[in-house]
């Protein structure tokens, strides 16, 4: 997989949040050893399309932002995968493997917002663009929760 050719692509067509999604041509396999349901491989997607690219295009961490901001003024799938990535971005912080930092507290005020107007949705369960469903996707945003409110006093919900 050529990461480099598939976020100059993506931002070429103006397709960045169909990358992030992991939409059609721009889906990152998960691993067949994941318990869990993902739409695409969010950290390989974080690490080598945006935090490795770094030094290669210019101000690829306010694309990234900018389309966590889409994901979120979306539907319960859209924000439960700006969720994923929120928490990736956390993890690879705490690593000392991101490029960029995000604004925790800012980020975690528009999720907060974006759960509340999708809670019934995230509490039962959510469709992704292939057709795959997390059922009760809330159960992993009250443990990242958990986690966030423990270690930087930070709640999403």
């Amino acid at each position: 997989m050529d990461y480099n050719l598939l976020i100059l692509s993506a931002i070429e067509k103006n397709e960045v949040i169909k990358l992030i999604r992991g939409e059609q041509d721009y889906e990152i396999v998960v691993s067949e050893f994941t318990s869990d349901i993902f739409p695409t491989d969010i950290n390989s997607v974080l690490m080598n399309c945006f935090y490795k690219q770094k030094e290669y295009i210019d101000n690829i961490e306010i694309i990234f932002k900018n389309t966590l901001d889409k994901l979120l003024s979306g539907n319960a799938s859209d924000v439960y995968i700006a969720i994923l990535y929120f928490d990736a971005c956390i993890y690879q912080e705490e690593r000392g493997k991101a490029t960029f930092w995000i604004n925790k507290e800012e980020v975690g005020r528009k999720i907060k917002k974006s759960i509340s107007v999708n809670q019934k949705e995230l509490e039962n369960s959510i469709e992704f663009w292939n057709g795959m469903k997390k059922n009760n996707p809330w159960k992993n945003i009250e443990r990242f929760n958990q986690y966030y409110q423990k270690k930087y006093k930070i709640s999403i919900i």
